[in-house]
């Protein structure tokens, strides 16, 4: 197929990529090395540390932010206790490597979204055990009469399946989360520009 000249020069300078972006592509690549290491657990923190400190001393400052906007993406308020942690561990110590550094700031909003993960985690839990506790009872009374004819039946995965599929536990779930959600993010925009 041939392709008009026009068509050929614009592939070409799509094609063509600066020795910056090059160098950048390359850096960001060694930066998503390195934060995969650290997030299997090859790397410690202070690894990491070190590593990064090196690469900053051969890229510039800008890695440092990079990196912390890398792992602020990774914040979930649903994750294990051990991943926040770990992210937060890494966010605060690459903040000690900046120039003019703002880690208490950095570290408040950290401990704001550490407490909304918690409270939310606890509610979620409230509101568990209290519809549990209504459905056990309705079942009771069901698994009884099923005994009766010689059959049996799975209390504890009836009431998980019956508390998570009744309607007033898809209604809290759905507006928790969404007030829960907007909280979270406001939280990961500070940081962003704490970053």
């Amino acid at each position: 197929m041939d392709l008009s000249p026009l068509a050929r020069e614009r592939l070409a300078k799509i094609g063509a990529v600066s020795q910056e972006e090059q160098e950048t592509i390359r850096r960001s690549g060694e930066l998503d090395s390195l934060l995969s290491q650290y997030f299997k657990g090859e790397l410690s923190s202070e690894d990491l540390w070190k590593r990064l400190k090196a690469l900053k001393e051969q890229t510039g400052e800008p890695i440092t932010t990079e990196a912390q906007s890398k792992l602020v993406d990774t914040l979930r308020l649903q994750m294990s206790q051990e991943d926040f942690d770990q992210r937060r561990q890494a966010i605060l110590a690459i903040e000690t490597m900046k120039t003019e550094g703002k880690y208490s700031s950095l570290e408040l909003v950290l401990n704001s979204i550490e407490t909304l993960r918690q409270k939310y985690a606890q509610s979620n839990e409230q509101t568990y055990h209290q519809l549990k506790g209504a459905v056990e009872s309705q079942l009771q009374a069901v698994a009884r009469q099923a005994m009766r004819r010689g059959m049996k039946i799975d209390m504890e995965s009836s009431v998980d399946a019956n508390v998570k599929n009744s309607p007033q536990w898809k209604q809290f779930i759905s507006q928790h989360d969404i007030a829960n959600e907007e909280m979270f993010n406001r939280y990961i925009a500070k940081l962003r520009e704490l970053i």
